[in-house]
């Protein structure tokens, strides 16, 4: 009985292969080539060039650009590590100097020197928002800014719990550098307190540590806050127990 030849090329065309079903056949027969040395030296590969390669030369230069991709990642991490190291280094220097001063006046002054030396800026300042008035104001050697102008001015900024880094509008630039012209970016750090009430009557106002530079990208959006808002916390418990002493 001969067989039916409609039959078999009908079972053929059911074994249609498409793109996917090649794909899935060697991701799961990976050795697949092992034996097929003639097939795999005379496949070629179209290239950005416009010259075909081989499918050896092409798996190579995956590899490689696979291989450059990962390093370039190492390298990635080990520069943001050592960047991080020396930010703790700054860090760690300056909280040990915080915690030595014994008075709001000699913390005032560490920032202005230290921090500013720390983080490479043109200038920083713990600023207090206070309602006294100017005159009184005048008196302090603190650096006092008026508490509802400094509200309207900053805006959200004043609410915020974390460490901004960014611009400074031309107001908000007056409010806290009016002596300089040259301040593009700032991190500003508000310094808060779990039990305000207690402190409230020895505050000499709310407080917030702010550091400038001339530069534009020096302090920016994408910076991780995570070291300036740790100097922040630092501050907080040192306020209270110079206040509470």
């Amino acid at each position: 009985m001969k067989p039916n030849s409609q039959n078999s090329l009908a079972k053929t065309d059911d074994l249609s292969l498409d793109d996917e079903s090649v794909a899935s056949y060697l991701l799961e027969h990976p050795d697949f080539f092992e034996n097929q040395e003639d097939l795999l030296l005379s496949l070629r590969i179209p290239h950005k060039s416009g010259q075909a390669i081989s499918l050896l030369e092409r798996q190579v230069s995956l590899l490689r650009r696979r291989s450059d991709e990962t390093q370039d990642q190492i390298n990635n991490f080990v520069e943001n590590a050592k960047e991080n190291d020396d930010l703790f280094e700054k860090t760690r220097t300056i909280v040990l100097n915080i915690i030595n001063t014994t008075s709001l006046e000699d913390l005032s002054t560490l920032i202005e020197e230290k921090l500013k030396q720390e983080f490479d800026a043109s200038s920083s300042k713990l600023f207090f928002a206070t309602e006294e008035d100017k005159s009184e104001a005048a008196k302090s050697t603190l650096f006092l800014l008026p508490l509802e102008l400094t509200r309207k001015v900053l805006g959200k900024l004043f609410q915020r719990k974390r460490a901004y880094c960014g611009g400074l509008n031309e107001d908000q630039a007056t409010l806290f550098f009016p002596e300089s012209s040259d301040i593009n970016s700032v991190a500003i750090i508000p310094i808060h307190f779990n039990d305000e009430n207690t402190l409230k009557e020895k505050l000499p106002g709310v407080p917030l540590l702010v550091v400038a530079s001339s530069k534009d990208k020096h302090f920016n959006a994408s910076l991780d806050t995570l070291f300036l808002d740790f100097i922040g916390e630092i501050l907080s418990a040192h306020i209270k127990g110079l206040l509470l002493k």
